[in-house]
């Protein structure tokens, strides 16, 4: 595959016992074991890899989605909208760049970005052909939401969302992954699994 997409926070996990447990997970970037290893796969592969990470710089722990390409570290996009729970832990990021690899103009977005419409337009703005998108959602909302985010940019959207289940304390959280590819009339190019790991290589036409 071109393009290899994890799901958000895939490193750390999504529910936190504590902020100080959430620090030690947290990763600095792009000088991390965890970064280098990811540059190693994306090199031996020659392929993109988009992955979640908790990432700290300055004492302020930020949910990150790193970009590595062919044994490169490319740059990060942090979440600009933070669900109340995560505003526990986390700062917003700011900057809601574009990325462009091998002619392929591309937005990133984590999860509740995608409720807000301004996200995906800027990045239509700004050149994108393709927006990737992490998840770690359990419903249905988000799912729903990015297929009208599609037809309303007229571009195609991927999502990875995670499968599983965690327990801090008295929050559940259960995943219901359903990864999917949405072209840009947001029908489903292809819907994975609910509640199972699933993996699936599409070709999209832009």
């Amino acid at each position: 595959a071109d393009f290899v997409i994890l799901p958000e926070l895939s490193i750390s996990g999504y529910l936190q016992e504590s902020l100080s447990n959430l620090e030690s997970k947290s990763i600095s970037v792009p000088k991390s074991d965890i970064i280098s290893e990811f540059l190693s796969i994306s090199k031996l592969y020659s392929n993109t890899i988009i992955f979640g990470v908790a990432e700290i710089e300055n004492n302020k722990i930020y949910n990150s989605a790193i970009v590595v390409s062919k044994g490169v570290y490319i740059g990060k996009y942090r979440k600009q909208h933070l669900t109340r729970y995560e505003q526990q832990f986390f700062v917003r990021g700011n900057d809601n760049m574009i990325f462009d690899i091998d002619n392929v103009k591309f937005g990133v977005q984590i999860c509740y970005d995608t409720w807000f419409p301004e996200v995906s337009r800027e990045q239509l703005l700004k050149g994108a052909d393709l927006i990737f998108v992490l998840g770690n959602y359990g419903g249905m909302n988000t799912y729903n939401i990015l297929h009208t985010r599609a037809i309303e940019n007229n571009i195609p959207i991927v999502v990875c969302n995670r499968v599983g289940e965690e327990k801090v304390g008295d929050i559940e959280a259960k995943f219901l992954g359903k990864s999917a590819v949405i072209d840009s009339n947001g029908n489903d190019i292809v819907a994975l699994l609910e509640y199972k790991e699933d993996v699936k290589v599409v070709d999209i036409k832009m």
